[in-house]
């Protein structure tokens, strides 16, 4: 790596004084003591090769001199507790919160992988314990079940008095360890004269060296957006687009494209998601450059410079669903144009005619992404709407009568199609020429009956944490009380069961009613 071409700022504010108070680099945590435990003397070890990545072995504590007896001494006593706590937290990531991140990658690199990297990855196990614990705060330590089991919850499933401890606190200490490591990752992939990469470190070495880094950036996006609207999470996204642009694999031809290591593109993924929000939350364009057509096929996408999205679109509209290939293709693909359609509401100081022909040309592909949907990309069950069932009284009782559950059998395909809704109704809500004064078209509206659609069938949790933005759309069309409400219980019941973060949408849509 070239270390001019990468800013190693964008995961530190001030070097000397953020990052260099030892287990505390953050400063999060005031009077740390430096306890050295167990399960933390692997975290202790200078180097991050990956012939050290490995967990320390009983008996191992005369290598570590600068610990003394009665450290060791205090750690065997902590000992059991902290490795049930680890164990806790890295299954609670791996069937509740890798899901999420997982959404739009079929391989589920997150929940099956990443998991497995962090046995012997300080970076990653703290990454996840971070977020895991985080996650927990939210929730008020509540760990939610699908149902009741015959068979006792094994120990590493529950932890005594889950909803008495602070879980923000240790999710400050795990997130605090993980950033160290973080900067030992940078210094090693730029190069850092501070801390030089061994001369043993291969090219496939510095390669896992920088996957277990986009990884654990993601995580850091993650744990950040869960509770917080603030600029927080955004840096991690600048700084995860640098390290994207820096670590891109070089083509080894010029017809050939990059190979692409499975945890980057599961990165990518995410990055390209977590920006799609990002740009509508703030109202900015995307850090993604939607015109790089190359960097999309070097990800996976078929889309052209002249606007084609599939080679073969007749093989796409027929494929029946027996490989996943095809559905995270078409996924990924309306993930690229929501970009695009982010771009679009990003510049509204461009002339007239020139935005009049990017919103038709946004509207076509968006006509011809849907035109080529294979048949998996449909609800495998729906029920209309009655009133008072499901739902408050309330809320049920005039609701329109074309409301309709749809549950869909694929998670990504429910997501992938609540972002379908939400993109068409931004655009309908985003004509060339505004008209402020003008009603909701009625289209419009229907896509936001399909957005509720999908939410009252209450789908699997990794699509609910990607429903408040649609719902948020869904929200700009609804005229009548018990519409709004639903949305408003909707977002809510969003925050109640995943933990994430749907108080400012709620608000914005309350001022935008004139709701108190």
């Amino acid at each position: 790596l070239d270390p001019l071409q990468f800013d190693p700022d964008w995961f530190n504010l001030e070097p000397d004084s953020f990052y260099g108070k030892n287990n505390n680099s953050c400063g999060f945590i005031p009077n740390l003591p430096e306890i050295v435990d167990e399960v933390d003397k692997f975290d202790a070890m200078p180097s991050i090769e990956k012939s050290d990545l490995r967990l320390p072995r009983p008996g191992t504590s005369q290598s570590l001199p600068w610990a003394t007896d009665s450290q060791f001494h205090t750690s065997g006593l902590i000992t059991d507790e902290r490795e049930h706590e680890i164990a806790f937290l890295i299954r609670h990531f791996t069937e509740f919160i890798g899901p999420w991140m997982d959404l739009y990658d079929c391989d589920n690199h997150f929940s099956h992988l990443v998991p497995l990297r962090a046995l012997g990855d300080a970076l990653l196990k703290n990454a996840i314990a971070a977020v895991a614990a985080k996650q927990l705060g939210r929730m008020g330590g509540r760990k939610l079940f699908a149902s009741a089991q015959c068979q006792k919850p094994a120990l590493m499933e529950i932890i005594d008095d889950a909803r008495s401890i602070d879980w923000y606190y240790k999710a400050a200490n795990y997130y605090d360890k993980a950033i160290h490591y973080s900067r030992v990752y940078l210094q090693q992939l730029s190069g850092s004269l501070s801390n030089p990469p061994s001369p043993a470190i291969t090219a496939t070495g510095t390669s896992l060296s920088s996957d277990d880094l986009l990884l654990a950036v993601s995580m850091f996006t993650l744990y950040e957006s869960l509770d917080t609207i603030e600029m927080g999470w955004l840096q991690h996204l600048t700084g995860m687009k640098s390290l994207l642009s820096v670590v891109r694999p070089p083509a080894e031809t010029p017809q050939k494209p990059p190979d692409q290591s499975v945890g980057r593109l599961a990165s990518f993924w995410n990055f390209a998601r977590a920006d799609c929000q990002a740009a509508y939350t703030n109202h900015t364009v995307t850090l993604l450059n939607t015109e790089d057509v190359s960097m999309w096929q070097d990800c996976g996408l078929e889309v052209s410079t002249w606007g084609e999205l599939y080679h073969h679109p007749d093989k796409v509209e027929r494929d029946p669903g027996y490989k996943s290939t095809t559905t995270e293709l078409v996924s990924h693909t309306l993930l690229y144009l929501v970009l695009q359609v982010m771009n679009y509401l990003a510049t509204p100081s461009i002339p007239p005619t020139a935005r009049q022909a990017i919103h038709e040309s946004l509207s076509s592909s968006l006509d011809s992404w849907h035109n080529t949907l294979p048949t998996v990309f449909q609800p495998c069950a729906q029920l209309r709407r009655r009133p008072m069932r499901g739902l408050t009284p309330s809320v049920t009782s005039n609701i329109s009568p074309t409301l309709t559950e749809r549950f869909y059998p694929i998670p990504l395909t429910a997501a992938t199609m609540l972002l379908y809704h939400f993109a068409r109704i931004t655009l309908l809500l985003s004509p060339p020429v505004p008209d402020f004064s003008a009603p909701v078209p009625q289209e419009a509206l229907a896509h936001a009956y399909e957005i509720l659609g999908i939410a009252i069938g209450r789908p699997h949790p990794a699509v609910r944490v990607e429903m408040p933005l649609p719902l948020y759309a869904a929200g700009l069309c609804m005229e009548t009380d018990e519409e709004r409400k639903l949305v408003i219980e909707l977002l809510g019941a969003v925050e109640g069961d995943t933990g994430v973060v749907t108080e400012g949408k709620v608000k914005a849509l309350k001022d935008l009613w004139g709701w108190s």
